[in-house]
């Protein structure tokens, strides 16, 4: 199975992690690494690393917060050693459909047509939006 890295500034992956398994259940193959406040870089990258150096060359989809911050600038320079896909703008909604669509047999590519789908950006204004209402449920 296709492995996931939420990278970000602070806690914001863990959360992501913990709303999405609040609403999906535990999800396998779901990775959290966070930039800490007063963080080294450096040591952000060899923490960052570590995790890839178990993923065995296997493709890697890595999320993270913000284009041009620490977590991407990290992953697009361990893009150069490792098997990595990277998206900037993670949100709940596109996790959500990331993690209840992925199976053992999906690929890299199928994940990253899931990411960039607008149908799962989650960004629409409220008035826009008519009267419909999302499932309250996955069950």
């Amino acid at each position: 199975m296709i492995q996931i890295i939420l990278a970000s500034h602070g806690q914001f992956c863990l959360g992501l992690k913990q709303t999405v398994e609040m609403i999906a259940g535990k999800t396998d193959y779901l990775e959290t690494i966070s930039f800490k406040p007063g963080q080294d870089p450096d040591n952000y990258r060899d923490d960052f690393e570590q995790v890839l150096k178990s993923q065995n060359d296997q493709p890697t989809l890595v999320l993270v917060d913000l284009k041009g911050g620490t977590p991407f600038n990290t992953a697009m320079y361990l893009k150069q050693k490792y098997n990595l896909e990277i998206v900037t703008g993670v949100n709940v909604p596109m996790l959500l459909s990331i993690v209840t669509s992925r199976t053992a047999k999906s690929s890299i590519s199928d994940l990253l047509n899931i990411c960039l789908n607008n149908e799962n950006w989650g960004i629409q204004n409220s008035k826009l939006g008519g009267t419909h209402h999302a499932k309250l449920s996955l069950n």
